[in-house]
């Protein structure tokens, strides 16, 4: 694509009626209307321009988009799409995790295409963004068969009784479960019920047939139920990622490219880091106290101080070597908090006199952290 741009506006040094074209795909947003400004643009854009790099600007803002200025601005709109508010997506308290809402008050469905055009923009920048979705979302996008596991990660109370009842041996499964091929949900306060097959209301469930219930669930759950949004994500994700290469991924490793993986290698971290002001080249005592507290910290606070710093407690799936981190020396003294930059990988660290203050400040940080901890 940025080989067809150059291309293209060198041919137009020679044809004054042809405009010249920007070789990156550049969005100009503002903070208190990033959404409708994202759609907006984004609606304006042809596949062509999807390939191009991204780079945002925050109007009224001077920054430069280096890459924290695109890492804040995915950040930012994600937090804004999410919110309850919008009721685009149902949330899952037993497994954390999101799927898509079938209570959806309209049939317009640009918002799932904006989050697909999104999560297909965090691939080809290379920036892993902090959505809870389950495997089954990736499976989907490969056109791969979602499974019970699949609904067991998503819902394990509902996954869990959907096997007992799969490999339940009494033989009288009519009798025990009394169950018909038809479930109930609630539906904005109220309750409705959907026949997993047609009439399924007068089908009952028994031994020969618990399988094809089973498989009805998942694909109520899965497909039938929210058919229209997850299409409109598919079809935005695919504007920028559809192509053959695509098809060569596992969906373990689709859902890696989108939100990173858990392959920690915090001598990594360590080794990477970059130091600025009175701490540069690593030898400030504050500094060697800092990583003395880091290297004792358990495996869960370690998670917590990488997504207060960055923005997401899981890692590229290039590795911790793609995570570059910044500390840098501030005033104020040693009442004050560490600070996390998220879209920068900057930690602004007060000078510390002893290790356990260092300690103290750092743990409140780290666990009272909420969002994004942006500055």
């Amino acid at each position: 694509a940025m080989d067809e741009v150059h291309r293209r506006n060198i041919s137009s040094m020679f044809m004054p009626m042809v405009d010249p074209v920007n070789p990156c795909l550049v969005l100009f947003i503002r903070r208190e209307n990033i959404v409708q400004d994202t759609i907006n643009q984004l609606q304006k854009q042809g596949c062509a321009d999807f390939k191009k790099p991204l780079k945002v600007v925050i109007l009224g803002e001077e920054a430069l988009d280096g890459g924290g200025v695109r890492k804040e601005f995915f950040m930012l709109l994600l937090r804004e799409i999410l919110d309850p508010k919008f009721g685009m997506f149902k949330y899952y308290e037993e497994s954390r995790l999101l799927w898509f809402s079938d209570q959806i008050l309209d049939e317009d469905t640009t918002m799932f295409h904006l989050i697909g055009l999104v999560c297909g923009l965090a691939i080809y920048n290379a920036t892993i963004i902090d959505l809870h979705f389950p495997q089954a979302l990736f499976k989907k996008l490969l056109k791969r068969e979602v499974t019970l596991d699949d609904l067991t990660d998503l819902d394990p109370s509902l996954g869990r009784s959907l096997k007992q009842l799969q490999e339940f041996e009494d033989g009288a499964v009519e009798e025990t479960f009394g169950l018909t091929f038809q479930i109930s949900r609630l539906y904005f306060d109220e309750v409705k019920s959907h026949d997993l097959v047609p009439n399924g209301a007068n089908i009952p469930v028994t031994n020969d047939n618990r399988k094809e219930y089973v498989s009805a669930y998942i694909d109520f759950i899965f497909n039938r139920s929210v058919e229209q949004q997850f299409n409109a994500f598919s079809e935005g994700f695919h504007r920028v990622c559809g192509g053959t290469v695509l098809e060569l991924f596992h969906p373990q490793e689709l859902q890696a490219m989108v939100v990173g993986n858990e392959n920690y290698d915090w001598e990594e971290l360590e080794k990477n880091a970059q130091y600025k002001g009175e701490y540069e080249g690593g030898r400030h005592k504050t500094i060697t106290f800092f990583w003395e507290v880091f290297r004792e910290l358990n495996l869960e606070q370690k998670k917590k101080f990488l997504l207060f710093l960055t923005g997401s407690d899981r890692i590229p799936i290039l590795g911790m070597k793609a995570v570059k981190i910044y500390i840098q020396p501030v005033g104020g003294g040693e009442d004050y908090l560490p600070v996390g930059h998220t879209c920068f990988n900057l930690l602004d660290l007060p000078k510390y006199n002893t290790k356990e203050k260092l300690r103290e400040k750092l743990l409140i940080a780290i666990e009272h952290t909420t969002g994004f901890g942006l500055v």
